[in-house]
């Protein structure tokens, strides 16, 4: 018999192998998976029976938190250039030079003045609803950062 054909022969015996190995063992992670379903929804239903109350409290709480913060909100960050300091700035209510503002993005927060705003590389005093601007910024303002009044 020629070499090749036992290698396959063989290959063939050590995957009909693995392959019987392999079915043995589906069902009991079939049945551990089961099982830590089990589990988990036991857990959920005591935690709804005892403080599924107080949940709805954190949350209903957290919803106020949220619209409180979206009625405050300014303007939003939609671009940062490090290397010269100026975010670029979706503005949302009207801002001034010299207004106080508070630039917050998760737990980094910090004040200050509006020193310089641009559009297309124009000064400019003010800036409406709707525009996008140029802010020069006194610390690093990633995408997404929120302004707020101070």
């Amino acid at each position: 018999m020629p070499k090749k054909s036992r290698l396959k022969k063989k290959a063939k015996k050590v995957t009909k192998r693995k392959a019987k190995k392999t079915l043995k063992r589906r069902p009991v992670r079939r049945a551990k998976k089961a099982m830590k379903k089990m589990k988990k929804t036991k857990k959920t239903q005591k935690a709804k029976k005892t403080g599924a109350k107080a949940v709805r409290k954190v949350s209903a709480a957290k919803k106020k938190m949220v619209k409180k913060i979206a009625e405050q909100v300014i303007g939003k960050v939609t671009h940062y250039y490090d290397r010269i300091g100026v975010a670029v700035v979706a503005v949302n209510e009207t801002i001034r030079l010299g207004d106080t503002i508070r630039l917050k993005h998760g737990k980094r927060e910090f004040e200050q003045k509006i020193s310089s705003l641009q559009v297309n590389h124009t000064p400019i005093t003010s800036a409406a609803k709707g525009q996008e601007v140029g802010m020069k910024v006194d610390e690093v303002a990633d995408e997404g950062t929120l302004i707020l009044p101070a």
